[in-house]
């Protein structure tokens, strides 16, 4: 039976940072009081690091919310989980804008790099389907070079330089570019604006095979999920390829109600929490029945591995690929008096079967690679050039 599950949870895991693009965790809102403890002593350290440097401190002024972040980031990383994190106010302002159906934006997921010389640019990782950034002509591995006649170093931090990107719907970002498709230089206006968030994509392969790209597990992915699948069906596919590569994770809800899609009636994921209570949602009996392959690499993580997992582990489909990384635990975001997020491991997960993916991960049942040259270039890549598509076709051929 179908059960929707609250989006204070997520199987999430961490991705490149957005510009309107996507991170994944749900939110609680908690309202701290005074700590007692080990919590207190924590405290009370923090606050002595603090006494010390208001007193004797002679460096240069600092922004206080630049500390903030940096102690909160500090403690996130101290707590020894590489899947919880702190995000800084901005950064977590983008992340909510992602995870909505629609967002304003320009719609690009970038990564803040550093040059031979020392300086840094914005180098785009992925550009959102029909996103203004997309019909401005930004593609994939182009290089933001400048906003608005400033160079990214002029901003000082690469929140602050995000931050100049994003805006109100109607506004124009003048962006310097190095084009990696030309290597030439361009200034491009982009036109922020409102747009759908497009998490899947299908379109109809050589020999009846219906291929479906998820990017991430959010909020309508469930939806755009269903369908494209009915749309392959109409369109007369005789088999079903699910491409989740480089998916960072996602939702729960989401998850369960694709898998619902195509599992069979019985468990899908059961959940842990800290004082060991246990969550289950199953899948009900209606369920597509089509062979299948999902194409799984090693930048496949939580919901993205966990899909895999299940239909492996039910037998209906073939897993194509890499090994996965193994994550088993699904994170809670907290918000924070500050305006940041602490997003923390709150429960331990579980397959089908009871199996945690913990240090684990997925193993192809059909091992597939990439050339580091081709992972460089994933996005660009013809279908010929795939060889780990070229290896799922083949399995569905069969």
């Amino acid at each position: 039976m179908k059960r929707m599950v609250s989006l204070r949870r997520a199987v999430a895991a961490g991705a490149a940072a957005t510009i309107a693009g996507g991170l994944v965790t749900g939110v609680v809102v908690y309202h701290a009081v005074h700590p007692s403890g080990q919590a207190g002593e924590i405290y009370d350290v923090l606050r002595q690091a603090d006494s010390i440097s208001q007193k004797y401190f002679v460096g240069e002024d600092y922004d206080t919310d630049d500390l903030i972040n940096g102690a909160l980031t500090g403690y996130a990383q101290g707590l020894g989980d590489r899947w919880t994190s702190y995000m800084t106010p901005e950064y977590y302002q983008s992340y909510r804008e992602s995870s909505a159906d629609s967002t304003v934006g320009i719609g690009v997921t970038v990564s803040y790099l550093e040059n031979d010389d020392g300086t840094h640019y914005l180098y785009v990782n992925t550009v959102a389907t029909d996103s203004p950034a997309q019909k401005a002509g930004i593609g994939c591995y182009d290089k933001i070079t400048a906003i608005n006649g400033k160079r990214i170093d002029d901003f000082g931090s690469y929140d602050k330089a995000v931050a100049a990107v994003r805006g109100k719907a109607g506004g124009v970002v003048q962006l310097g570019i190095h084009q990696y498709a030309t290597n030439q230089d361009v200034t491009l206006s982009v036109t922020r604006a409102e747009y759908e968030q497009i998490h899947v994509t299908s379109r109809m392969l050589d020999n009846q095979i219906g291929y479906i790209r998820i990017e991430k597990f959010a909020d309508n992915t469930d939806e755009q999920f269903d369908a494209a699948v009915k749309e392959m069906q109409k369109q007369g596919a005789a088999s079903l390829l699910f491409d989740l590569r480089n998916n960072p994770g996602g939702q729960l809800t989401a998850l369960v109600n694709c898998l619902d899609t195509l599992l069979p009636e019985g468990k899908i994921i059961s959940l842990k929490d800290k004082a060991g209570k246990t969550e289950e949602y199953t899948s009900d009996a209606n369920a597509v029945d089509l062979p299948m392959a999902v194409l799984v690499n090693a930048d496949s993580y939580s919901a993205a591995e966990f899909f895999a997992a299940a239909l492996q582990e039910y037998g209906k489909a073939t897993i194509v690929g890499e090994k996965t990384v193994g994550k088993g635990y699904s994170q809670q975001g907290f918000e924070l008096s500050n305006g940041g997020c602490l997003n923390i491991s709150t429960h331990c997960y579980y397959t089908p079967k009871g199996v945690s993916l913990i240090g684990k991960g997925v193993t192809p049942d059909k091992q597939a690679d990439l050339s580091d040259e081709k992972k460089e270039h994933f996005y660009v890549l013809r279908d010929s050039e795939d060889d780990q598509l070229q290896a799922a076709i083949s399995v569905l051929k069969k």
